[in-house]
């Protein structure tokens, strides 16, 4: 009886310790999909920031690559599709000086919460990557 009453509870206890890591795995993923957003202020801070370097034509440099990060990755709604790695830029300095000003744009309208800038912010991502 004693042996029976051991096994139960060694099953039961390695239940709960397997429920917990699920547990903690979950919340681990729920935090990491809940990363803190940029405000719109200084989302439109950033992209008239990444306008006035592509004017300067200061798009191969640090601080183009940080601010470009800063927008693409906190500005606007989180993406639902994961990002490939972006290729080399392959427009011209004003396309992408057109890019960054609809997401601005889209800012100042409110919209950055909208699919509209998620999209338009994916459009600037994939065509201004830093050089």
């Amino acid at each position: 009886m004693r042996r029976d009453h051991m096994l139960r509870r060694n099953i039961f206890t390695k239940g709960i310790l397997g429920l917990r890591a699920v547990t903690a795995a979950a919340v681990i993923c729920t935090a990491a999909a809940a990363a803190p957003r940029s405000n719109p202020a200084s989302c439109r801070e950033a992209a008239n920031g990444l306008i006035s370097l592509l004017d300067a034509q200061k798009d191969d440099g640090a601080l183009y690559r940080d601010t470009y990060a800063v927008v693409v990755t906190t500005c606007g709604p989180a993406s639902r599709t994961p990002r490939p790695a972006a290729a080399p830029s392959r427009v011209g300095r004003a396309q992408c000086r057109g890019l960054a000003a609809a997401m601005v744009d889209l800012i100042e309208d409110d919209k950055m919460k909208s699919g509209e800038f998620v999209r338009a912010r994916e459009a600037f991502a994939d065509a201004c990557t830093p050089r």
